[in-house]
């Protein structure tokens, strides 16, 4: 089954930090599979949502290795992507994501946060590693 067959119920897809990267990266074996979810995007067929510690997870390296075009091209995508949302971390995502992490002791905080983001978005999918 492809990803498109996968999301044609879906209206709205959080995407996970993993993805981003994997698109703007052009990831030889994954990045073809979140091409289809941005392909759903770009013909309005979904929207999708991430959270602002997306962006804080994608720059650390290409800052380190002083790439800027990947540093300009994670942050265009991330700030203006059609029919992408760049949600802020709020007060009531904070306290949904310390439950999630009470109920799920494994969860890390970083994936605490962001699923707690989808949730406060209502988001339909989550897409991840």
């Amino acid at each position: 089954m492809t990803i498109s067959k996968a999301l044609e119920e879906i209206q709205t897809v959080f995407l996970d930090t993993a993805p981003v990267i994997y698109f703007i990266e052009a990831h030889h074996t994954f990045g073809p599979l979140v091409k289809q979810v941005v392909e759903l995007m770009n013909e309005n067929r979904i929207h999708a949502f991430t959270s602002v510690l997306t962006l804080s997870e994608v720059l650390p390296k290409p800052v380190e290795t002083k790439n800027d075009a990947l540093i300009e091209k994670f942050k265009a995508y991330l700030k203006k992507g059609q029919n992408l949302t760049l949600l802020p971390i709020t007060e009531i995502i904070g306290e949904s994501a310390g439950v999630l992490r009470g109920k799920y002791p494994h969860l890390k905080t970083v994936d605490a946060v962001q699923i707690a983001a989808a949730l406060d978005a209502g988001a339909d999918a989550f897409l991840k590693n």
